[in-house]
């Protein structure tokens, strides 16, 4: 126990020493002070500092929950939520995918003790984003949302959540923005393949389990991002993840009003030829050399595909513009259109290119 005392003691004394030197480096005037009035500034500095951080946390705790999520009356996943609307007495919750996932019974615990069963409104597989809905008798506040485009790396964050479960409700953690638009391969279905790539914000504030789906702030105490992952290897430290706000109002917004995420159709089944096996390539007759592209296996019937002259068999080498690599990249293009956009693709078909129009549905 000493010994674990004097570790917190020397971080502590570290991390004072860190912000009193960039407080120094920030401040032009303090090199040309004398050392008493160089001390001075320094330690008001700090204490303004200081003043903002727990100004903001005191006034975002009670905008964050814990979510509990039950199965058969068990608890098997706990995670953290950040408070995304107030209508009167409804209260809308962002959270994590992964957190809710497979539930029959979501509960919210409010900073104020109150815990209350939630309705999930919505769920989406892609962006791990979910909505939950509670009716509530006291007030409770919405985060404001800032925007995560004009977020600059270098800016101190906040992380907030209960790590580990609500044993550690309303723990804060806090670092800087380390990154933007961080591409990060996921594997959706869990066969070892990353089948989708993540946009996210980059951050050193610690993310625990438990801390999923709980908010991350900048010092205006503006909701920039959701608590979604964190590179877990032994060789690795500070490397934790983010939706951006940008993105996860757009997905909210979809939630709220459908149940799901609506996202472009093609119509078509494929393999990504950079992802096939030498035997997959000599059964579907493709050259061992080729890499790229994407082989049709099926059309639906009726589908955008099969309207535009698509047929199995064919291989697709770009898709509105874009030379296709993977099926994970097609992906991510395709849903990045939207219902009734049209896109020229092109085919490789016995050798010959041809290009075709669909109309995505």
């Amino acid at each position: 126990m000493k010994r674990f005392l004097s570790i917190l003691v020397v971080i502590l004394v570290g991390f004072n020493i860190f912000l009193a030197l960039e407080v120094v480096q920030l401040n032009g005037k303090v090199k040309d002070l004398s050392g008493s009035q160089s001390t001075h500034i320094v330690e008001t500095k700090v204490t303004q500092f200081t003043t903002n951080v727990t100004e903001v946390v005191d006034k975002s705790l009670e905008k964050v929950v814990g979510v509990h999520s039950y199965r058969f009356n068990n608890l098997y996943s706990t995670g953290s939520g950040a408070v995304y609307k107030v209508n009167n007495d409804e209260v809308l919750i962002i959270t994590n995918n992964h957190v809710i996932n497979g539930a029959d019974r979501v509960d919210i615990a409010f900073a104020n003790g109150v815990e209350v069963t939630g309705i999930i409104m919505g769920s989406d597989l892609f962006t791990d984003l979910a909505l939950i809905k509670v009716t509530v008798d006291f007030d409770v506040l919405p985060f404001k949302a800032g925007d995560s485009a004009l977020s600059k790396v270098g800016e101190w964050v906040l992380a907030i959540g209960s790590p580990l479960g609500n044993e550690f409700a309303g723990s804060v953690t806090m670092g800087i923005l380390s990154g933007k638009d961080r591409v990060v391969p996921v594997d959706l279905d869990n066969n070892g393949i990353a089948d989708w790539d993540m946009i996210v914000l980059q951050t050193d504030a610690a993310i625990n389990p438990g801390n999923s789906g709980g908010p991350l702030i900048n010092l205006a105490g503006e909701l920039i991002g959701i608590n979604s992952m964190k590179i877990a290897l032994e060789s690795v430290e500070g490397m934790g993840f983010a939706i951006p706000i940008n993105e996860v109002v757009v997905i909210m917004e979809q939630l709220e009003t459908n149940g799901r995420v609506i996202r472009p159709v093609l119509g078509v089944s494929a393999v990504g030829i950079s992802e096939m096996s030498i035997y997959q390539k000599n059964s579907y007759g493709i050259q061992l050399t080729q890499t790229k592209g994407l082989y049709i296996t099926s059309v639906v019937s009726g589908s955008p595909a099969q309207i535009a002259g698509i047929l199995q068999g064919d291989i697709v080498v770009s898709f509105d513009g874009v030379e296709i690599t993977s099926f994970k990249q097609f992906r991510k293009l395709l849903y990045g259109k939207k219902v009734n956009d049209l896109v020229d693709i092109v085919v490789s078909r016995d050798g010959e290119l041809i290009t075709t129009r669909a109309r995505l549905q």
